[in-house]
């Protein structure tokens, strides 16, 4: 996750935390977004599209057999909120939540809006 560079469309945190998925689970929570933008204003366009970064996360992640957990432990998925972008998808580890982004891989305790068990 943190060494391959951040590219909308292919290396962003949505598709980061859905490749986690599809390699723990087998399920890819994304793959109605895999190829349908490469810019932040075409993935915008797209949460817009899908009512909102909460709204398109719980459809996609329930569409996927997913259960929302109110005690995320290390290798959970989460939506949660960061100081300066909002709302990110992030992977659960032990020090907190793992979120990528343009400048890399961000671990900090951001404040969870919804966690779902893998």
């Amino acid at each position: 996750m943190g060494r391959a560079t951040f590219v909308w469309g292919s290396c962003d945190c949505s598709l980061v935390m859905a490749d986690w998925c599809r390699s723990v689970r087998g399920v890819d929570p994304a793959a109605s977004l895999r190829g349908r933008y490469s810019t932040a204003r075409g993935a915008m366009r797209h949460v817009r599209r899908l009512g909102g970064f909460e709204a398109m996360a719980r459809s996609l992640m329930a569409g996927c057999g997913f259960v929302t957990t109110t005690a995320p432990a290390p290798g959970d998925v989460g939506l949660v909120e960061h100081p300066v972008v909002g709302p990110v998808f992030a992977i659960r580890c032990p020090l907190g939540w793992a979120v990528k982004s343009p400048e890399g891989v961000a671990v900090d305790q951001y404040p969870t809006v919804v966690a779902w068990s893998v």
